[in-house]
């Protein structure tokens, strides 16, 4: 099992995975909007596509804020 020590990651710890996989499917579902809001925008569903496209701008946000927190990792403090 994972053992998180103080101030380090351990690559199968589960709050990063967790993040990791949090942020994969919040990319997919940018991807999926994204496609919908050129559809209808094509179909000229204007009201549905700005819907679709904001929709895929926050999910696109939120998958590089959960891909950015889980690469940075804690800054360890020297033993004294």
């Amino acid at each position: 099992m994972a053992d998180l020590a103080e101030g380090t990651y351990s690559p199968d710890d589960p709050f990063n995975e967790t993040v990791a996989t949090t942020g994969l499917f919040l990319i997919f579902t940018a991807i999926i909007a994204l496609a919908f809001a050129l559809a209808s925008w094509g179909m000229a569903e204007t009201l549905i596509a700005i819907f679709a496209g904001v929709f895929a701008v926050v999910s696109f946000t939120a998958s590089i804020l959960c891909f950015f927190s889980q690469s940075t990792e804690i800054p360890v403090e020297a033993p004294a």
